[in-house]
């Protein structure tokens, strides 16, 4: 007979805990990854035009 899925030890989490600690010693964990600051330098593109064309639409009583 096998034991029940709620019996079975998960596996240890020793080396991720060693990961994590080593890159905390490194103070890694302060600062965002590079993908998430080039996505913050990136300049904003708002076309104030088409909003306004939509709230015409919608004001016109064109809802779709």
């Amino acid at each position: 007979m096998t034991k029940h899925l709620a019996d079975h030890r998960s596996a240890p989490q020793t080396a991720r805990k060693k990961h994590f600690w080593a890159m905390e010693k490194r103070g890694e964990t302060d600062r965002p990854h590079p993908a998430i600051s080039a996505l913050r330098q990136r300049p904003q593109a708002h076309n104030e035009s088409a909003r306004m064309v939509h709230y015409l639409r919608i004001e016109r009583g064109a809802t779709t």
